[in-house]
């Protein structure tokens, strides 16, 4: 039975309970105890990387990675992230990378995973600068090379995978070993993400396919796997776009974030870029984001965090989550390891 039984409605909050909601040892242990009953292939003490496009192409990760960092942070797994890059799509209006850059460096700021928004650590926004990208390549590289069977990685790929595979490729270069690329796993809930590829620009040369022919000893669970995307009343949805987890097309236009007002109750209070109140209430700042005409988005991105989506199965949420099972997952009451 997965962790979400375990957990409480949204009304239960840390002033009537008296835990705090940041990143807890108790919930990470809880989560671990259930591993037994998931698959095999997304069960174990992974570490876990996480690339988004956004930018111009996608900018519902300007909620998709806000939310992905607070998934982490509520797990009780935000010491588990080995790495996160974003911004892989390049091009586009300069405003779509600032609001993207905002949601995974500052979320993660305010939330106590880093320090600061431009610090030596393992996020990187890889449209900032060449040298920049150069350097997420580098760090996920010398993530990849260090894991073996006892020390997993998972590399959650909410985007093309241009610049998985440049750091695959610069690991295998460096001498990664079988074990390495053996403990790698590649997950993806979008069949888009995966054919992504433009042989006429460098930045898009590489797709899913190319990644597995360059890594065939990993492990690839795509979007035709049960695994990131099964109903439960039988077959696989296209993606996480189908799930709750995707507001725009459910609210209306404009009105995405209608069903995520919930999050204004969840998480202590943080402050800092401008910013004061809770981690809910900063999570719908990004909800709202993504889909704001005046900083030229889609009004349609409003409220869509379905890439984070995969996150929270990899935590041991359910593959078609309903919004009642997100927002238990976040506000619920502190699960006892001993569950």
């Amino acid at each position: 039975m997965r962790i979400l039984a375990m957990l409480m409605a949204c009304f239960v909050s840390s002033a009537t309970t008296g835990w705090s909601q940041s990143a807890r040892p108790e919930m990470a242990a809880a989560i671990d105890k259930q591993w037994g009953s998931l698959p095999a292939e997304i069960s174990g003490p992974y570490r876990y990387a996480y690339s988004a496009d956004g930018y111009n192409q996608d900018r519902d990760d300007v909620a998709g990675s806000a939310m992905a960092v607070a998934i982490f942070d509520r797990a009780g797994k935000a010491d588990r992230i080995a790495h996160f890059h974003f911004n892989t799509n390049f091009g586009g209006a300069p405003s779509h990378a600032q609001e993207h850059r905002k949601s995974a460096l500052q979320t993660a700021v305010l939330f106590g995973i880093i320090e600061e928004e431009n610090g030596n650590d393992a996020f990187f926004d890889v449209a900032r600068s060449p040298q920049e990208r150069l350097d997420a390549i580098d760090h996920f590289a010398g993530e990849i090379k260090k894991t073996k069977a006892s020390d997993p990685l998972m590399v959650v790929c909410a985007g093309g995978v241009q610049t998985v595979y440049l750091a695959v490729e610069e690991a295998i270069a460096q001498g990664a070993t079988e074990e390495a690329l053996r403990s790698t796993t590649f997950f993806s809930h979008s069949d888009a993400n995966e054919k992504t590829k433009r042989d006429d620009h460098e930045d898009y040369r590489n797709n899913w396919q190319n990644l597995k022919t360059l890594a065939p000893a990993s492990r690839f669970i795509d979007y035709r796997s049960p695994l990131v995307n099964a109903r439960r009343t039988g077959g696989v949805q296209p993606s996480q776009n189908s799930s709750a987890w995707n507001q725009g097309p459910r609210g209306g236009k404009g009105q995405g974030v209608k069903d995520w007002q919930w999050l204004a109750d969840y998480g202590d209070a943080v402050q800092g870029f401008g910013f004061s109140g809770t981690k809910g209430e900063w999570l719908l700042t990004r909800l709202k984001a993504a889909g704001a005409p005046e900083l030229g988005h889609n009004a349609n991105a409003e409220g869509d965090a379905s890439d984070a989506a995969m996150v929270y199965v990899l935590m041991g949420g359910q593959t078609d989550a309903t919004m009642d099972e997100i927002k238990t997952f976040f506000c619920g009451p502190e699960p006892s390891a001993d569950e």
